[in-house]
């Protein structure tokens, strides 16, 4: 059982670290390590703000919990709304959730504004440049990973195709996408 403080500090890269150490499988850690480690060379290579790499750093380390809406509850619950509403949407789940079951994320959380917004395309950038053991990666290895793992008429599958569409169409994003893929990322 995870502590009622635990949530509520999520916001904190720290405790953030605690919770996907204390709940993620060897496998889903070292991808999630992987996404942390690459958020953090986004996150200098495009210079955020101090508060947004604290929300990037808290949000890489949450992003392979459980299927993100859940998770999203509980740190609203504890207090955290721009960490919850990143946590959300990342990995386009608003999408899968309206996929799978017709419902709209959107509705309960309001897609992230400002900084919060940047925070969730350099979260989603960085899982789509990291490989399942945690190893810089590209999208379209991620893409092949996910069909693998769970067919190519999955709502994960179908809502990451357009995630990898958006991105590509976004120059400045394609261009961090690029230099990871070319490992010029600082």
């Amino acid at each position: 059982m995870i502590e009622p403080s635990t949530w509520r500090n999520a916001h904190q890269p720290v405790a953030a670290h605690a919770l996907a150490e204390a709940l993620l499988d060897p496998g889903r850690y070292a991808h999630t390590r992987g996404v942390a480690q690459q958020a953090a060379r986004l996150a200098r290579a495009t210079g955020a703000s101090r508060t947004v790499r604290g929300l990037l750093l808290s949000a890489a380390w949450l992003h392979e919990l459980d299927e993100p809406w859940l998770v999203a509850r509980s740190l609203r619950r504890a207090g955290c709304e721009p960490l919850a509403r990143v946590v959300a949407h990342r990995g386009a789940a608003a999408c899968v959730l309206e996929m799978r079951e017709g419902r709209r994320l959107r509705l309960e959380f309001p897609e992230p504004l400002g900084s919060p917004a940047l925070v969730l395309e350099l979260l989603d950038i960085a899982a789509l440049t990291t490989d399942a053991a945690g190893a810089p990666g590209s999208p379209a290895a991620a893409l092949r990973a996910l069909v693998e793992e769970h067919g190519s008429r999955s709502p994960w599958v179908r809502a990451t195709v357009g995630l990898v569409a958006e991105i590509s169409g976004h120059p400045e994003r394609r261009a961090l996408v690029e230099r990871v893929a070319a490992g010029t990322l600082v």
